[in-house]
């Protein structure tokens, strides 16, 4: 303010804080919903899912789901119903089944807001939905079809909730945190409620604050609190226990316990090292890494007992709990350190906040928040630079980047290096947040790029084009097949070709629970059945991807049939006799 201004009045103070936070809101929407439905389903859990949806949404079972036709009972349906009523609402494509993630990302960006409004600290609100909401890792896990969105959403809000509860000691607040935190069971399983109870009992040893930990442990067991989150859980594992044979050992024993001790039948997790997400944490907050880091080393430790120090605190020591309780799990998962994120950025912006203090002298600190953006801007520089040199040039191709987005490149890193610099320079004039909004359009430019870059490899990840191709040749009955395998690249011709897929010779792992409890075969069938089929002279067609091409050529199946090459695949087909 000049000399002769005066003061704001409070409701100029209050408009002006909602324009931020609308801001902050948009920008997190352009980031999660640009292109959401550019690229196809992807041959990924993506395809899986989707078919699941599909068949609720088609009059299948809303209580068991159903993958290809048989029992797939690794998480509750949550997710499913919810891109089932997708799909109904607004039609069946990729963008109406990504949505229920993709808007459950952006509600954990308002969450961050209205937080930071509960416990008086709006900055803090502010700055961990703006991370939230374009760090690039954690945006492109939300725009895909995975549980860990849906599940961050409702886990976020039953942590927030009971530290206000602990914090206020009113019981309130500790029965939402069940209503929210059986929730977050339902897309995810039991682990979600586990991960919650690890950081509640870590907090009560480490730092009860102002509670004894009798008195804070008698809290936690509050009747209610507990009668609510049965209430909500449970009946669907009752009804799926009731209803389905084998699913308390594979839900329960298999799938949970099983999964995190590495002991899961079949093993279809991935494996790592100790120090696996030390890397996939920076590739989480991506361009966000330097002022983290800064804010990490800089900014005013939290000593108060303020509800703003306490929450942040909290978030601290429940991101720490998280990776050390997944760094020691068998399974491993760029995803499962989804809720990191937010935790983060929530710890980090509360400390920004108290740095803003008039006796806190803030000016070094937003410099060095500038100095953190331009080091962004010149680091994008230079791994543009090192593209150029001949050995990463080439690695790159042989990877699978196309030549025309190759070409992109330099526009991509320029106007991300731009981005970075000009939010970088408003930072080193104290202008924190223009500076911080601006330096944040730089997830819209990358996610952009990403968008474009998955249609251009559709060949490569979907069997969008295969369908279009086959549909053009098969008539309209024809029964298809999938030989050996179905997940590895085949899953989405359920949505782009046919509606069910006959798997020769299974060695599927996510049709292994149903297809061995399928003694009908209706998914899962030896070679006879296409010999049968091709006998009663029926139209039919064999999906074969490149890697197990030699077996199948050596089964003699593919004597007297058409072929039709793709790049990662071959269809063979007969137009039947009939």
């Amino acid at each position: 303010l000049g000399p002769r201004q005066a003061a704001p009045d409070a409701q100029t103070k209050w408009h002006a804080a909602l324009a931020l936070d609308g801001v902050v809101l948009v920008i997190a929407a352009i980031s999660l919903f640009w292109s959401l439905g550019a690229a196809p389903i992807r041959d990924t859990n993506e395809a899986l899912y989707a078919d699941i949806a599909l068949a609720m949404a088609h009059g299948g079972s809303w209580i068991i789901p159903h993958l290809n036709g048989v029992p797939y009972i690794e998480k509750p349906p949550l997710l499913y119903w919810l891109m089932a009523l997708s799909f109904k609402l607004f039609g069946v494509g990729a963008w109406q089944a990504r949505l229920p993630d993709t808007l459950s990302a952006w509600l954990t960006v308002l969450g961050c807001i209205a937080y930071g409004r509960a416990v008086a600290a709006p900055l803090a609100g502010r700055f961990a939905a703006l991370v939230t909401g374009t760090a690039l890792g954690y945006v492109l896990i939300a725009r895909n079809i995975l549980f860990d969105p849906l599940m961050v959403f409702f886990w976020l809000s039953a942590l927030a909730l009971l530290v206000l509860a602990v914090e206020r000691r009113q019981r309130a607040w500790l029965r939402a945190a069940a209503v929210a935190v059986a929730l977050a069971t339902l897309p995810k399983g039991p682990m979600a409620f586990l991960l919650l109870g690890l950081v509640a009992v870590v907090q009560l040893l480490v730092a009860p604050g102002a509670w004894t930990r009798r008195e804070l442990f008698k809290f936690y067991l509050d009747p209610w609190a507990i009668a609510l989150f049965l209430l909500i859980a449970a009946p669907w594992h009752l009804a799926a226990l009731d209803i389905l044979p084998g699913f308390g050992w594979f839900f329960f024993v298999n799938e949970t316990i099983g999964r995190f001790l590495g002991t899961r039948i079949p093993d279809d997790f991935h494996h790592g090292p100790w120090w696996y997400y030390a890397p996939n944490l920076l590739i989480g907050f991506f361009q966000w890494v330097p002022l983290l880091a800064v804010l990490a080393w800089f900014a005013p430790r939290l000593s108060g007992n303020d509800a703003a120090s306490v929450s942040a605190r909290w978030a601290r020591n429940a991101a720490i709990t998280l990776t050390v309780f997944f760094s020691s799990a068998g399974d491993k998962g760029a995803y499962y350190l989804l809720p990191v994120v937010p935790l983060v950025a929530w710890w980090l912006g509360v400390r920004l906040q108290a740095a803003l203090r008039p006796d806190e002298g803030d000016a070094a600190l937003r410099r060095r928040l500038g100095v953190g953006a331009l080091l962004f801007g010149l680091a994008a520089l230079g791994l543009w630079a090192l593209t150029l040199t001949p050995p990463l040039h080439a690695e790159l191709l042989r990877s699978g980047l196309p030549r025309a987005q190759f070409s992109w490149l330099p526009t991509l890193v320029i106007g991300v290096a731009l981005v970075a610099f000009l939010g970088g320079s408003l930072l080193l004039l104290r202008k924190l947040a223009l500076g911080l909004a601006v330096f944040s359009l730089s997830a819209v430019i990358m996610v952009d790029f990403a968008a474009q870059l998955a249609v251009a490899k559709t060949p490569d990840i979907s069997q969008k084009h295969v369908a279009a191709v086959m549909r053009q040749i098969l008539p309209a009955q024809t029964v298809w097949f999938s030989w050996q395998t179905f997940e590895d690249h085949d899953a989405s011709l359920l949505l782009y070709g046919t509606r069910h897929l006959f798997v020769i010779d299974s060695t599927s792992e996510d049709l292994w629970f149903g297809c061995s409890n399928d003694p009908r075969q209706t998914t899962c069938v030896d070679q006879n059945a296409v010999r049968q089929i091709r006998a009663e002279g029926r139209p039919f067609a064999v999906w074969v991807s490149r890697k197990r091409l030699q077996g199948w050529l050596d089964s003699g199946l593919a004597q007297g049939l058409r072929s039709q090459p793709f790049k990662d695949s071959v269809v063979f087909y007969s137009l039947g006799t009939k």
